[in-house]
């Protein structure tokens, strides 16, 4: 008598709720009749399981169903078909989880602090057979397929080999088992079929059929090969789709990845728990890194029994990949998520979540604007200073404005200097960039997840500053008074371009301390069409702006402080090019620059909503 398919030596099979497992298995015995089984562990015979009638046999097969099989073991199973027997000397009942992937969760942490194993927690590997579970999880040479071990795959002696030899290999899922066994007190089952450097073109479900050619196809000769469901999927992807025309349709992918998996194992429901993928040091992933984070972070919203878990602030073991200092407290995070989602913990919160951002009022102080989170039990805590936000101008420049944050339950106020304000198109971020500093969790130690740039100013008109003139020297001797003064050319005085910050502020404090005279600037405005536009005016000294040549906005009061769209006036403009020139007395060096920005009038609201109309054009 010999078992075929159905259970193998070391296995690790799902249980069903509370009904346990069931494992159907098929073999070739010479007898014909019924079978029994029995199965015992280290106390004995397990309950109802002396010789009980499973099957039968007949015509040199047989086939017998083993239901209902509780959580626990180890178990040995005997097998017996008249005077033949089988024996399966250790196998288990629990939970198994599919880990797929790439590198970060095929685990290439320093091999300084491995995952301590765990009796109870096995590995499918990529061989194909059951092993208490230790890292490296993963050994890719061993497998029989082509995609993972290329022509050859390596021998039992050469995976050891490496298992015994490897400076790299830390990951998530030893750890992660042993989280899970803590947390459900039943064996923990974990099948490795990730790869580093894979992208989602090569998880392509559409791959199938090309079987261990293609990662999903690999990854469903391994499931199948277990013959049984799993609890959960373990997916840590994304970082080789961070270039190019994958960003664009990394989120349609994810779901027809999604759906293909549960299709194809039955299982409608299956429950993924996904990591957002972390930092990156170095040019990798341009600003895509960011983009695929967004719709990480958004997938919950849009494929169901999906969490996603963020790792923005743990360390790295080299530029790219999570350290084994980081992967114990990712393996808590998920974790965490996997009780809840997989189990119905619902004293366990779903992971914190982006609610809210509340703008800055737009005249009244202090500056800051809050952003409020979902889901963070004992409120938002942080490592040091918190750290993490930033605000990022519509080109992806981050705008250094954020001098302070403080931390009040689910709520993280940003503070800015008062008077400052944004371009219209200013998006607030966290973890923005590829190396971010983050530091906020909540107090159970989840981070916080990489979100944005996301919009936090009401639609409006607002366009942005002027930031580039041609500047003048100071002019020391004046041809007028600045009240009597015709339209001056800067580039007669030598002028120069000159590119002031983001925040707008034309700033010639360093030039024009403790001088007298004046300060000459111009800039040129290219309109599409007809424009209405509002002149949004701030200035701490005597003031004067010409448009074409012709006086259009006098102060000669202008004083300290200077206020950004303290002042304005309103010009009705031609299509074309119109020259702008800016005059300050520079007030005997008490006066150190202005502000100037536009804002566009007589639009419908349909227009102002849909951000659908023409803009001017700076240019020197």
């Amino acid at each position: 008598m010999k078992i075929h398919q159905g259970l193998s030596e070391g296995q690790v099979l799902q249980r069903i709720g509370r009904r346990g497992a069931t494992a159907r298995l098929t073999g070739d015995c010479a007898e014909t009749g019924p079978v029994s089984a029995t199965i015992r562990t280290a106390g004995g015979v397990l309950k109802r399981w002396k010789d009980r009638r499973v099957g039968a046999a007949a015509r040199g097969r047989f086939s017998v169903t083993l239901a209902d099989i509780p959580a626990g073991g180890p178990y040995r199973l005997d097998l017996r078909c008249g005077r033949e027997q089988a024996r399966v000397k250790l196998f288990f009942s629990g939970d198994v989880w599919l880990m797929a992937g790439q590198s970060n969760m095929e685990g290439v942490g320093d091999m300084t602090a491995p995952a301590k194993p765990h009796p109870l927690v096995r590995v499918f590997s990529m061989r194909r057979e059951w092993r208490q579970a230790e890292d490296p999880l993963h050994v890719l040479g061993e497998s029989p397929d082509v995609c993972h071990a290329g022509a050859r795959q390596l021998t039992i002696e050469q995976a050891g080999s490496i298992r015994r030899t490897a400076k790299k290999g830390v990951g998530v899922g030893v750890f992660f088992g042993r989280e899970m066994f803590m947390r459900s007190g039943v064996p923990q089952g974990l099948i490795a079929t990730a790869h580093g450097g894979t992208s989602m073109a090569q998880w392509d479900p559409a791959l199938k059929d090309r079987g261990g050619d293609s990662q999903y196809g690999s990854m469903l000769l391994s499931l199948r090969a277990t013959g049984q469901p799993v609890a959960g999927v373990l997916w840590y992807q994304g970082e080789s789709d961070t270039e190019g025309p994958p960003v664009e349709v990394y989120t349609e992918k994810m779901r027809g990845l999604v759906a293909a998996v549960r299709r194809d194992l039955k299982q409608p429901s299956l429950p993924w728990l996904m990591v957002q993928i972390a930092a990156v040091y170095g040019s990798w992933g341009g600003p895509g890194w960011n983009r695929i984070q967004e719709q990480q972070r958004l997938l919950p919203s849009k494929i169901k029994n999906l969490e996603v878990v963020s790792a923005i602030d743990l360390p790295l073991d080299d530029n790219i990949h999570i350290g084994a200092a980081g992967f114990p407290l990712l393996a808590a995070r998920l974790a965490r998520a996997a009780d809840r989602l997989v189990h119905g913990n619902r004293r366990e919160a779903p992971m914190p979540r982006l609610k809210a951002i509340i703008p800055p009022h737009p005249k009244k102080a202090p500056a800051h604007i809050d952003v409020v989170f979902d889901h963070v039990p004992g409120g938002l805590r942080a490592a040091g200073a918190a750290r993490g936000f930033a605000l990022v101008a519509g080109d992806g420049r981050e705008i250094p404005s954020i001098f302070k944050v403080t931390l009040q339950g689910d709520t993280a106020r940003l503070h800015f200097q008062r008077g400052l304000v944004f371009p219209w198109n200013t998006g607030v971020a966290y973890g923005h960039g590829r190396m971010p500093v983050c530091t906020l969790t909540d107090s159970r130690g989840c981070a916080l997840p990489v979100f944005g740039p996301r919009p936090f100013l009401k639609p409006d008109t607002f366009l942005p500053f002027i930031t580039t003139w041609r500047v003048s020297p100071v002019v020391a001797s004046p041809v007028a008074p600045l009240g009597e003064l015709a339209c001056p050319d800067p580039d007669a005085y030598g002028a120069g371009v000159r590119t002031y910050n983001l925040d707008g502020f034309a700033n010639e404090h360093p030039r024009w301390d403790r001088h007298s005279g004046h300060g000459y600037f111009s800039a040129k405005l290219s309109l599409t069409e007809p424009m209405k536009l509002e002149f949004l005016l701030g200035y701490d000294g005597p003031f004067r702006l010409w448009i074409d040549g012709e006086a259009f906005y006098t102060d000669l009061d202008g004083i300290n402080p200077c206020v950004p769209d303290e002042f304005s006036k309103t010009a009705t403009l031609t299509a074309g090019v119109h020259a702008l020139t800016v005059a300050m007395d520079l007030n005997r060096g008490a006066a150190w620059g202005f502000f100037l920005r536009l804002r566009r009038c007589g639009l419908s609201a349909a227009e102002v909503r849909a951000n659908a109309f023409s803009r001017p054009v700076y240019s020197v």
